[in-house]
């Protein structure tokens, strides 16, 4: 991801990429169809452009406040970023699917896969006492509870960009690990309420609630992508009911079956029971079996840091090849990128001194919205296609021979080498074309349709 940073240009600190972004993708007309507004005072569009570009000044809001370097007083932008009123959750989602079918989806090919990829992240604030619904949430990382939240999250991969569809910050459903409860008073039917409910919620049902929301925007993808935390059969079956195939990695736990032939196995007995491969294929073996009713296939592959451990992948898609599904698989990294970008790069829970929960989730659209800006202009930096009918005319006035014709012109040219260098015969030169046509792999032979020895 260092290649989005380093492949742009230095002017981006200023307002030339920013502002041809916004009107690319026109984000004041988001803006308004999820009623973020300003009724007067300083204009939104300025007020919004200066805190999206905050972060490429190296300056957060206080040091800009400090130095008195904006035209207007801090108590303009932390109110309108703490307005309970704003939809900040349709403005990502709008912007999003604007940006995925205007302009990655005529850059990719419709026989290529698009997923959707889920993970959560620690949203830390250990060092906050008074923070909107704080609670200790659990790292992965450091095994141990820290304060803050945890940042779930859907995003949209072609394998090329990743582009954040819609988040939620959730708190604790139980409320002895929430450390403040004590908020402002919002409307009962704001956006605001609604995102305080869902905080409190259990992690696959708000998972569900935004896989809903995303899919009433888009479709644009085949699968939808998640590791082990969220692997539970009835979430995969409940997924599977919205027609969206599944991959996912699997955790061996107690609780946890699979039907084969009829009986219930846990993943360990399972693995222990299927016939394997003896080879040294990264693929020891598949299976297909009953998770929670729905017909699925799981892959056991070698573990790559450790040989003597295996790893088991799920899809509920049965009708493709082990490879795919592992490919598939490994394009949930995606979202691992993303995190870290918005953890080290784009500022997120470093720029504001926020302790409502709506300005949390306006300051983490805003952090969002800068990595589809990197993402934009790293496919404009990179993919030539995205010059247009430029591209595809130079294209046509270059076009190569195929692959199959260039062998066999390079094969013809060999040939009469032989003839004027070695002086051999005709026979025993067709007799080493034949010999090593024959010795070309198959998947080779299928590419350069040979259908007959040569």
């Amino acid at each position: 991801m260092n290649s989005i940073i380093s492949g742009l240009d230095k002017d981006l600190q200023t307002y030339s990429h920013v502002s041809r972004f916004l009107k690319r993708f026109e984000v004041l007309e988001c803006l308004k169809a999820a009623n973020i507004k300003k009724v007067k005072g300083f204009p939104l569009a300025s007020l919004f452009q200066f805190l999206f570009t905050m972060v490429f000044t190296h300056k957060n809001f206080f040091r800009h406040m400090d130095e008195k370097s904006t035209l207007f007083g801090k108590d303009i932008g932390y109110r309108f970023l703490n307005n309970p009123d704003s939809n900040w959750r349709l403005f990502m989602l709008k912007l999003a699917t604007a940006i995925i079918n205007t302009f990655l989806e005529p850059l990719t090919r419709s026989d290529r896969t698009k997923v959707l990829i889920v993970d959560d992240s620690l949203f830390s604030r250990n060092r906050s006492k008074k923070v909107e619904l704080l609670a200790r949430v659990f790292d992965h990382t450091q095994h141990r509870y820290v304060k803050g939240f945890r940042k779930l999250t859907i995003g949209w991969s072609d394998g090329a960009s990743f582009i954040p569809l819609a988040f939620s910050l959730l708190s604790s459903k139980e409320p002895k690990n929430r450390i403040y409860e004590q908020g402002p008073i919002v409307p009962e039917h704001s956006p605001g309420n609604a995102r305080r409910k869902e905080t409190v919620l259990s992690t696959n049902t708000v998972l569900l609630s935004l896989l809903d929301e995303v899919l009433n925007h888009t479709r644009a993808f085949s699968y939808i992508l998640f590791d082990s935390w969220f692997a539970w059969p009835k979430l995969i079956k409940e997924i599977k009911s919205r027609k969206v195939d599944v991959i996912c990695m699997l955790k061996d736990m107690p609780r946890i079956s699979y039907g084969y032939n009829g009986v219930r196995y846990r993943l360990s007995d399972l693995y222990g029971f299927v016939e394997k491969n003896e080879s040294k294929s990264q693929i020891i073996t598949s299976v297909l079996v009953d998770c929670d009713g729905i017909p699925a296939r799981i892959v056991f592959v070698r573990n790559r840091h450790n040989k003597r451990e295996w790893l088991a992948i799920l899809s509920t898609d049965i009708t493709i090849f082990e490879e795919e599904i592992i490919r598939i698989y490994g394009m949930r990294w995606d979202i691992e990128v993303y995190f870290k970008m918005c953890k080290s790069f784009l500022g997120l829970a470093k720029e504001f001194q926020l302790r409502s929960y709506d300005g949390m989730i306006a300051h983490t659209t805003l952090v969002s919205m800068r990595y589809m800006l990197l993402s934009v202009e790293n496919r404009d930096n990179k993919d030539d296609r995205t010059a247009g009918g430029i591209f595809y005319d130079l294209c046509a006035e270059t076009q190569n021979v195929s692959f199959a014709q260039s062998l066999s012109l390079l094969l013809n040219i060999l040939a009469q080498s032989l003839r004027d260098k070695l002086f051999l015969p005709s026979d025993t030169i067709d007799g080493v074309l034949d010999y090593f046509m024959n010795s070309i792999p198959y998947y080779l032979k299928r590419k350069l349709a040979l259908t007959t020895t040569v």
